[in-house]
């Protein structure tokens, strides 16, 4: 989607003034294209505002950037397809990189986009569980057997001294439509482990569940800009370009919640279908972003934990057998994120004010 959006008359003079200053970013003279692909059937969730800002803008064109997203699939489709070279980037769920990287897949994440718990794991507020020790013994529903939940839910029996094969019983149910509803509800499972999004779903039918996941989990990386390193050397300078486009359209979100919550509605609208109760997996989900898409220092967009990776990998690595290490030099580039925080944040939330 390249489409761009109609600022309000303040905001396009800005623009054509700064475009005239020194802080204007150099683009360069031909556009460079870059593909992303975006791990979901849409090309955006609720979560990915900072990218649809940056695109609906017109940032990236500025720059001097032809980005294209592209609606890939699951997180696993999108490494394949990374790993293939079909892409020049993608915003894999972490638990798929990781468990990518430490089987040596050529992955590197240049742009570290949010970052918290994608997958936890829940139980109804019935079953009276209330930690992850008190699932031994019990049935735990996942979405699919090879779903990217299983990695973080065995590692997290495992520290509680529950071996994930003999302590507990592990049962697909799906990814919170109605299969899942009534497996929860019938009791056919004691707790489930999944996505946050189909957490929003099975909220938006009625079932009130507690959460479990190991507060860990908050200082893991959830995603990025990945791509491989033939496509790094490919794109030379416009990844910095891409970095401070999408830091641009963050922070554009950040100054106006609304805007963005405009946007959304407008290329997912089903998202923000409410229920009775006036909720919608669309605002659960943009609320939660809320938390994890915000740099710790708001100077420093796409700015990497080191210590939350490094802990992340060595949980993904503890359920894999030969899992190789891996050099957070190589992973977690920093060559751009400079260029990526090299724009003018006045302008941005001029923008954002007469959107």
């Amino acid at each position: 989607m390249n489409k761009t959006r109609r600022l309000g008359s303040m905001a396009i003079l800005a623009v054509g003034a700064f475009a005239l200053s020194a802080c204007a970013p150099a683009a360069p003279t031909e556009k460079v294209s870059i593909v992303m692909g975006m791990a979901s059937g849409d090309t955006f969730t609720a979560e990915w505002w900072g990218w649809l800002a940056a695109s609906e803008l017109g940032y990236y064109d500025e720059l001097g950037l032809d980005v294209t997203f592209e609606a890939v699939g699951g997180s696993g489709d999108v490494v394949e397809q990374l790993v293939a070279g079909n892409i020049d980037a993608g915003n894999p769920s972490m638990p798929a990189v990781g468990e990518g990287i430490v089987v040596g897949l050529d992955l590197i994440n240049l742009y570290t986009y949010s970052t918290g718990a994608i997958f936890g794991i829940f139980a109804p507020e019935s079953s009276g569980i209330t930690s992850i020790a008190g699932l031994a013994g019990k049935n735990i529903g996942i979405s699919e057997p090879g779903g990217g939940e299983v990695s973080f839910l065995e590692a997290s029996l495992i520290n509680e001294g529950i071996d994930p094969i003999t302590g507990a019983t592990l049962i697909p149910i799906g990814d919170g439509g109605p299969e899942t509803f009534a497996a929860i509800e019938g009791g056919n499972v004691d707790a489930y482990s999944t996505a946050y999004n189909d957490i929003f779903a099975l909220q938006t039918q009625g079932l009130n569940l507690v959460d479990l996941t190991p507060a860990e989990f908050k200082t893991f990386p959830a995603r990025g800009i990945i791509t491989t390193s033939a496509k790094l050397e490919e794109k030379g300078d416009a990844w910095g370009l891409f970095a401070k486009g999408t830091a641009m359209g963050t922070h554009f979100c950040l100054q106006n919640n609304e805007a963005c919550i405009g946007m959304l509605k407008e290329v997912i609208p089903a998202a923000f279908e409410e229920n009775m109760d006036g909720i919608s997996q669309g605002g659960l989900r943009f609320a939660l972003s809320l938390t994890q898409v915000p740099p710790a220092d708001s100077a420093a967009y796409g700015a990497h934990n080191e210590a939350g990776t490094s802990a992340f990998l060595a949980l993904i690595a503890s359920t894999i057998d030969n899992a190789q290490d891996v050099d957070l030099s190589v992973f977690l580039n920093t060559d751009y994120l400079s260029v990526a925080n090299d724009f003018d944040r006045a302008r941005v939330e001029s923008d954002a004010a007469n959107y």
